[in-house]
């Protein structure tokens, strides 16, 4: 698979995971810029998937950042100048990641939470300002290697187990039995997945591949995988649609696997297309916490970034490129509030290269920004009622038991 094919897979699969979300719409209640700051306008930038083949993509990551410079202004900007953020719309194409990040990069100190699914078009602009900390979460690997480049949770190719061995601990020899329904525009999400589950004695009982654009009745899919005796579906890189789609094809059958598993059934809008009944027990894999609300008592992070959006953009619900923006927000501003407005760029760089564990007040699962290590700590939900609720750690964080990350080698 070429990297430019494989980089559009990745925006496939996060557009997945936002297809429900798109004709939101919100309004803008609290200033980026506060006028009881005198100092200096300090200017970072975002870029971000706003319009193209699917608006609004990524409109959750730049809210975040939104929401974040608010906080910092309403908290004395650094060290007393306010923060002013500088903008592009990437349109989802190689060229418009380009010359969005050609357009903001001269004009800032640093590009805070962008998020362009076609991030990977974009290293050697960013490599033409290599004092410029570039702090978002990264999606094309490409990008980790290049020295001003920081992700709040790295990503390499490849697959974090613990979650999956806890659930297979849970289920004994179900993972021998899996079932796939693999959206063809996001192959690479469950290529990847599957290589992990592999390591812990995963074996595909049935699998289809299909357009989930084109296709909207899973009857005939649910039929066979009953009669190959799968045990485990994998419903993990499919949009909220599909999803319920296949659930509601799964009641209608009357036929329940012993495992369901679909972190993107985690989303504010699931309820909204699904039948709550045909979702019972369906298990969420997760390296976040539980930021629609569930853990905002018990994690910091959740509770500032809905505290937050909610003031800067009413309205909007959070989603999971909102909290990964918000914490790299966090990573960037930590670094440039402790440093300073007197010191250039490359030493807020250097600071954050200096993070080694990070977990954005407990938003995220802990990673090394600075290593550039991926987070292998977990969260496992459940649908029950109609609610998502945790499984394990059953009351707050992360657990760690089982982690591993196994990386994926292209051949």
């Amino acid at each position: 698979m070429s990297n430019v094919r494989r980089s559009l897979g990745v925006v496939l699969a996060a557009a997945a995971l936002l297809t429900a979300c798109n004709g939101s719409t919100s309004k803008t209640a609290v200033p980026v810029s506060n006028p009881k700051l005198t100092g200096t306008p300090i200017k970072i930038g975002n870029v971000a998937d706003l319009t193209g083949v699917i608006p609004g993509l990524f409109k959750g990551a730049r809210e975040a950042v939104e929401a974040y410079v608010a906080k910092v202004n309403a908290e004395g900007g650094i060290g007393g100048h306010p923060v002013e953020l500088v903008t592009a719309d990437s349109k989802i194409t190689c060229n418009g990641a380009v010359a969005a990040y050609e357009k903001v990069l001269p004009q800032v100190v640093a590009m805070v939470g962008s998020l362009s699914g076609l991030d990977g078009c974009v290293g050697k602009v960013i490599q033409k300002y290599p004092k410029i900390p570039n702090v978002f979460q990264i999606l094309d690997p490409r990008l980790s290697g290049i020295p001003n480049t920081f992700a709040p949770s790295p990503r390499p190719l490849g697959q974090s187990l613990g979650a999956f061995r806890y659930i297979s601990d849970k289920h004994p020899g179900a993972v021998q039995k899996l079932g796939l329904i693999v959206n063809e525009q996001t192959a690479f999400t469950t290529t990847q997945l599957l290589a992990g589950l592999k390591t812990i004695g995963g074996a595909v009982a049935f699998s289809v591949t299909t357009n989930v654009t084109k296709q909207s009745d899973y009857t005939a899919d649910v039929i066979k995988m009953r009669s190959a005796g799968v045990k485990w579906l994998s419903l993990d890189g499919l949009d909220i649609q599909t999803i319920s789609r296949v659930l509601a094809a799964a009641k209608q059958q009357n036929w329940r696997p012993e495992v369901i598993t679909s972190a993107p059934a985690y989303d504010g809008n699931f309820f909204k297309v699904a039948d709550p009944a045909a979702a019972e027990g369906v298990l969420l894999p997760l390296g976040t916490a539980l930021f629609l609300g569930e853990d905002r008592a018990t994690s910091k992070g959740v509770d500032e970034y809905l505290t937050w959006l909610a003031k800067v953009h009413p309205g909007s619900k959070a989603d999971l490129f909102g909290i990964y923006a918000w914490a790299a927000a966090k990573l960037y501003f930590d670094a440039a509030i402790k440093v300073g407005p007197n010191l250039g760029p490359e030493y807020v760089m250097a600071a954050v290269g200096q993070v080694k564990k990070f977990d954005a007040d407990g938003a995220i699962a802990e990673a090394s920004p600075g290593a550039r290590t991926p987070a292998v700590c977990w969260v496992v939900a459940e649908i029950h009622d109609g609610k998502y609720r945790r499984l394990e750690p059953s009351d707050k964080g992360f657990s760690c038991a089982g982690a591993e990350f196994v990386p994926l080698k292209l051949g």
